[in-house]
């Protein structure tokens, strides 16, 4: 069973170029899906301008959601970039795993606009946090099977690849859906942590 395992997903031969590009333009959507929620207030009648205020202080919540979101994208599009550029080859593993990731890379956008639309509420911010969580689950399963299954790098990747970034994401947004449970500030305060921790901290 294991041989056959490793024939199944060992073979085949992919370009690393077109992997790449192809994950480029998923990225490319996703980025621009984010941005789609951010409509203009309606306004018409007497004071507009006070209408218009009051529009956009309702959007914040939105705004911000998409800043959160847009920053873990871009993350994403970094690390995603640094690990094909360290590729020696590309197989069916890769293929369906790098796939699996894009799924979840694309549902981004839906729990963004959730949690813009209902900030205060529970379930909205848990959900946000559970589709991060499957997301960031799914880059570590694909980087792992890049670096110790299908030995796609060279040796000196895997010395130099801490388990904190492996386990960090997916660890705390687990911390914060069930933070939400207690207060949606806690989790809020974890989602935002969450990128500054990956943008500050480098890999050996």
């Amino acid at each position: 069973m294991g041989k056959l395992f490793e024939g199944t997903t060992r073979s085949g031969h992919f370009s690393t170029n077109r992997l790449d590009a192809f994950s480029d333009g998923v990225f490319a959507i996703v980025i621009t899906l984010l941005v789609l929620e951010l409509r203009i207030p309606e306004v018409s009648g007497e004071h507009v301008g006070e209408q218009l205020k009051h529009g956009l202080i309702e959007l914040l919540p939105k705004f911000f959601s998409f800043v959160v979101s847009f920053i873990y994208v871009s993350i994403y599009w970094v690390n995603h970039h640094q690990l094909f550029h360290q590729l020696k080859g590309a197989d069916k593993g890769l293929f369906w795993l790098n796939s699996l990731f894009l799924m979840g890379l694309t549902f981004i956008p839906f729990p963004t606009a959730l949690i813009g639309s209902y900030p205060r509420e529970p379930v909205a911010v848990m959900f946000y946090g559970l589709s991060m969580m499957v997301t960031a689950i799914s880059f570590v399963l694909m980087k792992f099977y890049i670096i110790y299954f299908g030995r796609l790098t060279d040796d000196q990747v895997l010395i130099k690849t801490p388990a904190f970034y492996f386990w960090a994401g997916p660890v705390l947004y687990l911390v914060a859906v069930v933070g939400a449970v207690f207060h949606v500030s806690w989790a809020i305060a974890i989602y935002i942590l969450i990128p500054v921790i990956y943008f500050f901290v480098k890999e050996k």
